[in-house]
């Protein structure tokens, strides 16, 4: 089909539904947006980094941090509609320095995909940097397990200097990116597909 040409009534009603939903599922985080906050709190929770640490195991620090990637009802609908998620979760790890810019040590960027199966009628996630799956009866079991990083690797001990200071930086994106029909990614040009949460930072001791 060509995707400039208007698609039948039916269809047409159908992605113009679809692009409601998606526009909807993932609007820009931020304290500016009071609208998002209000959708999630009606939900029971926000789009957040709740708490983050590097801790040191096996000559190596590891992050450890707890999301809330609480969604709105509207974004639920629309990856039951078969919209793919992902989430990522960025980290930086910055020297900090009196008289000189700061100086990245380390930057880590873990993407996961969210789809339902709907011949399973299972929630499928699927990491994009190792290709492990795994999937759940419930999209809350799904997102309760990827709000939970654990013991990921980060950067050998040997690069961390005793007596100077680190800051680490943490935040979680959500993007709707991929697996759009052609006539709806047209239609919908104009949509912020991305909500991210503010960067979260603390204290990295040596």
């Amino acid at each position: 089909m060509n995707p400039f040409v208007a698609p039948p009534l039916r269809l047409r009603a159908r992605l113009l539904g679809l692009a409601a939903l998606a526009a909807l599922a993932l609007v820009p985080g931020g304290p500016a947006s009071a609208e998002a906050d209000d959708m999630a709190l009606e939900d029971g929770g926000r789009f957040e980094v709740r708490s983050a640490f590097l801790e040191r195991a096996e000559r190596v620090y590891q992050l450890n941090a707890t999301l809330n990637l609480a969604l709105s009802k509207n974004a639920q609908t629309a990856i039951r509609e078969g919209v793919p998620v992902t989430l990522e979760v960025d980290l930086s790890l910055d020297r900090k320095r009196r008289f000189l810019p700061d100086q990245q040590v380390a930057y880590l960027a873990e993407r996961w995909q969210i789809r339902y199966h709907a011949l399973s009628e299972r929630f499928v996630v699927n990491s994009l940097n190792s290709g492990q799956q795994s999937s759940y009866s419930t999209l809350p079991a799904a997102l309760a397990a990827l709000s939970r990083v654990r013991d990921l690797p980060v950067v050998d001990e040997a690069l961390i200097e005793k007596g100077e200071h680190y800051e680490g930086s943490l935040r979680a994106v959500a993007i709707i990116e991929g697996g759009l029909p052609t006539a709806l990614k047209v239609m919908m040009f104009w949509i912020d597909w991305k909500r991210s949460t503010e960067w979260y930072t603390w204290p990295v001791l040596p």
